[in-house]
């Protein structure tokens, strides 16, 4: 009897033992650095990053251009320039994703339009798809809550915006309202996924509700600007589940936006109060990784929105395929730009061109490698 009660308690030990070590995952600096090289005409700070294959993606707005480096010497290897009317016209450039090198979608701000290309920069093939009522355009930004294209069994699933008067949503209203479409890649035709905005959102009062979403290896995973939880399905054709995420550095109740519509409350609620960010999925290592913004206690307008260029502290959340947070890393202000990063087989890469870090310099991108670690 007494050895059966050994074995039990040695196994409750043991998998207690394990749990907590599954739970400490963190994201440390590595002191590893990389740097590419950039010309004059290209700021060291992108609207966002994508990495493929040992090469970095950059888009250039004002230069209608996509940047090909290679990771390992830090060179630009390609420029795939883009008009914009014409034959090969493909209007402004506003996002961009990278499938596999021979198929590069393009996305404008507005136009109803995508766009195929290869690293060679030649236009292949230009798709019209119907924008449905009430909704915008595939929303594909390099790093605004970040919500890559899925491509999947002949169509693309894209990220869209309900319209309407930000200040007249009612929770009844967002409940009911779809975060992503799929756009048919030979008819343009689009059809609506089975992901809507969570139930209870803005039950509470309004919140600002822009999400970011992340493929994982079997599940569909979005983030939310204003609620701890994370929601997620096996496939689109599935209802959203919740699962509660908290960061331990924000605050257990996030505020509501503003009612005043004072411009320094609202200032102050995107970019200083407790808020989540970017989702992002580590392939490599089959874990998700949450951004996150703890409050600031700021009152001058000029230094609040001095935090679009030069970011507060921010958290960076591990998660495992299950949604389970196994840690978080804090990160003070002055040396990251949680914005420019990208994932690579050894890691998480993230700019170190913080105005404030000394170590900045204007003609390159530098990247310090972020190690996941267990303690």
């Amino acid at each position: 009897m007494k050895f059966w009660k050994l074995a039990f308690l040695f196994t409750v030990v043991a998998f207690a033992c394990s749990q907590k070590k599954q739970t400490e995952k963190k994201l440390e600096a590595s002191g590893v650095v990389i740097s590419l090289d950039i010309d004059d005409r290209t700021p060291n700070v992108s609207l966002g990053f994508s990495a493929f294959d040992g090469l970095v993606f950059n888009i250039v707005w004002q230069q209608n251009e996509i940047q090909v480096y290679d990771i390992a010497n830090g060179d630009l290897v390609k420029r795939l320039n883009f008009e914009i009317e014409g034959d090969q016209g493909v209007g402004n450039l506003f996002g961009f994703h990278v499938h596999t090198l021979d198929s590069i979608f393009l996305f404008g701000q507005s136009a109803p339009m995508i766009y195929l290309t290869d690293t060679s920069g030649v236009l292949k093939q230009r798709l019209k798809y119907d924008v449905p009522d009430g909704y915008s355009s595939a929303f594909v930004h390099p790093s605004y809550f970040l919500s890559p294209p899925i491509v999947l069994e002949g169509e693309l699933l894209i990220k869209t915006h309900v319209n309407g008067n930000y200040r007249e949503f009612t929770n009844e209203l967002l409940s009911s309202s779809h975060m992503v479409y799929a756009i048919n890649l030979t008819s343009g035709d689009v059809r609506f996924a089975n992901h809507l905005y969570p139930n209870d959102y803005l039950a509470d009062g309004l919140k600002h509700f822009e999400a970011s979403m992340a493929r994982g290896k079997d599940r569909i995973v979005y983030s939310l600007f204003g609620d701890h939880r994370l929601f997620y399905a096996s496939s689109f054709e599935e209802e959203l589940k919740s699962k509660d995420a908290a960061s331990q550095y924000l605050d257990a109740q996030l505020k509501l936006f503003p009612s005043g519509g004072e411009r320094l409350e609202t200032m102050q609620y995107m970019n200083t109060s407790s808020r989540y960010d970017n989702l992002i999925y580590d392939a490599y290592r089959n874990l998700y990784y949450r951004f996150a913004y703890p409050t600031l206690d700021l009152t001058d307008l000029n230094e609040i929105q001095r935090l679009r260029t030069s970011p507060g502290p921010f958290v960076i959340m591990v998660l495992d395929d299950e949604l389970n947070v196994l840690g978080e890393s804090y990160f003070e202000a002055g040396r990251y730009l949680p914005t420019n990063f990208f994932i690579h087989q050894d890691g998480l890469y993230i700019s170190i061109n913080h105005p404030d870090n000394p170590a900045n310099e204007e003609d390159m991108f530098k990247f310090e490698l972020l190690k996941v670690t267990e303690k």
